[in-house]
């Protein structure tokens, strides 16, 4: 596992520790987390462009409903 270093000013640092505390979790833990959130944020974010890009018709609600409720 890779170990990083980060700064940040000493009050966004307590604000940090404050939300790591509250979520009962530990700076480093709560840091990871957040991190690898944003990650797959912007992987979502960039895989669904791509599928708009494509060119793909456009299907009803009431399809997208069937395929994600059908068994």
């Amino acid at each position: 596992m890779t170990t990083t270093t980060i700064r940040m000013p000493e009050d966004k640092y307590k604000e940090v520790q404050s939300l790591a505390s509250f979520e009962g979790l530990s700076v480093s833990a709560f840091m990871r987390k957040a991190v690898l959130e944003q990650v797959e944020d912007v992987q979502d974010y960039t895989d669904g462009m791509k599928v708009l890009e494509e060119g793909n018709g456009r299907i009803s609600r009431g399809e997208v409903l069937k395929e994600v409720f059908s068994d």
